[in-house]
């Protein structure tokens, strides 16, 4: 993971959002707003009858006092309620700060109108999904990146589309589509990358079972092929060879479990 982390690191700050400093800004409503900072880790920002909603505070350990004024740039009020979509770092890392400074981290949007939310079982054990109705926004967290290959590890192949089909069932056919890293899009663009991850899976089971070691599977046309279909903006070496090589030994785990 902390491989990972460190190479969405290097992401700059996706194309076709207004810049505010360090981060993006991208306005869904006067109500709804999705920053985006240079760590790329998209982040929600919701003015709601009970007080600031923030999404995944997590813009960089040395960016949190940059993101709380920002929050007072847009709506002149400080964060009052936290959601995590799940518990990695580089989505729950600014917690702490802004619970110290009065904000409370909560596990359930129940008592929020303006939101629906459900928990479903792929990227880790408790990815929870927020759909802030008003906007028409859907927050996926890591079931879903549009700049890194799809990280299914803990509910197995079949915990993936569980959770798809959950996004896919949500809103209309007009949603936003937010991955926990990369760009912002649509229900379609969502069925190719799960259609995509299932031919992932389906070529390196078929490779593994012809008796191909992992190096030998990381360099096959084919699985070159649907890699660079998890990379829809064409950036150079956007997954680094170690990284490809460990996505395909974790999905040997994952089809040797059965799940």
């Amino acid at each position: 993971m902390k491989i990972i982390l460190f190479f969405i690191a290097l992401i700059c700050p996706l194309s076709g959002f207004a810049d505010t400093a360090d981060t993006s800004v991208t306005k869904r409503s006067a109500n709804a707003y999705i920053l985006t900072p240079a760590y790329a880790t998209n982040i929600g920002l919701f003015n709601t009858a009970k007080g600031v909603v923030l999404i995944d505070p997590m813009p960089g350990e040395n960016q949190l006092e940059a993101l709380s004024a920002q929050v007072k740039s847009i709506f002149a009020k400080q964060v009052t309620y936290i959601l995590n979509t799940h518990e990695h770092s580089d989505h729950s890392g600014g917690n702490a700060y802004f619970i110290a400074a009065g904000s409370e981290l909560i596990q359930s949007t129940a008592a929020f109108a303006d939101f629906d939310s459900m928990t479903v079982k792929s990227h880790t054990a408790n990815d929870a999904i927020f759909v802030h109705k008003p906007s028409n926004t859907i927050f996926v967290g890591d079931i879903y990146t549009t700049n890194w290959h799809p990280t299914f590890y803990a509910g197995g192949v079949a915990g993936f589309v569980a959770a798809v089909d959950t996004i896919l069932n949500l809103g209309d056919e007009n949603s936003l589509i937010v991955p926990g890293h990369g760009k912002p899009t649509d229900k379609q663009q969502l069925k190719l990358f799960r259609q995509n991850t299932l031919q992932w899976v389906a070529q390196v089971k078929v490779l593994h079972d012809q008796g191909l070691t992992v190096s030998e599977i990381k360099n096959n046309a084919e699985i070159q092929r649907i890699l660079s279909k998890f990379n829809p903006e064409h950036k150079t070496d956007f997954i680094p060879q170690p990284a490809v090589e460990r996505f395909i030994e974790r999905t040997l785990t994952v089809i040797e479990k059965g799940v």
